[in-house]
């Protein structure tokens, strides 16, 4: 396996070890203004899913403005500089209770973190957002970014800080 493809490998196992994401998305008081905030997330599929609260101020942002970008950052590293992490945009719609999707995401997300999702899946402020992902970035250290690209953001391309 040569190096890029070693890099792939570690984007994706990066993007499924890690189950919380800080969000930053436009403020609906003032939506110029952004906010961040933190959010447990689980993958299915390619896509991002996030169970939010209506109480949370990033709700209400995503329902007046979809952008949203993610940042999942490694827990653990000696080097707070060279950290993995990874970085997304694109845009978050919401999913209806109704919706068979909602009955397989929330049983990943059971999964995932246990017994809270019986406390807050019935709960009727929580509200289920998948996130359309349109670009990434993964750094997977000193002169190893790379550009996420194509439907699953599955491409990834070497950053070059000389050609910048």
């Amino acid at each position: 396996m040569n190096e890029f493809e070693q890099a792939g490998q570690d984007y994706l196992a990066l993007r499924d070890r890690i189950g919380t994401a800080s969000l930053a998305t436009l403020s609906c008081r003032a939506a110029t203004m952004p906010e961040v905030s933190y959010a447990p997330l689980i993958w299915l599929d390619d896509d991002c899913y996030l169970f939010l609260s209506e109480l949370a101020a990033h709700t209400g942002n995503l329902r007046q403005n979809p952008a949203i970008s993610l940042l999942l950052v490694e827990e653990t590293g000696s080097n707070p500089f060279a950290r993995k992490r990874i970085s997304l945009q694109g845009s978050a719609e919401a999913i209806a209770r109704n919706d068979q999707l909602f009955t397989r995401v929330i049983a990943q997300f059971r999964r995932r973190f246990g017994e809270v999702m019986d406390l807050i899946e019935p709960l009727p402020d929580f509200q289920l957002f998948r996130v359309r992902l349109e670009r990434g970035r993964f750094i997977r250290g000193f002169g190893q970014a790379y550009d996420l690209s194509g439907p699953a953001l599955e491409s990834l391309s070497h950053i070059d800080p000389r050609n910048n």
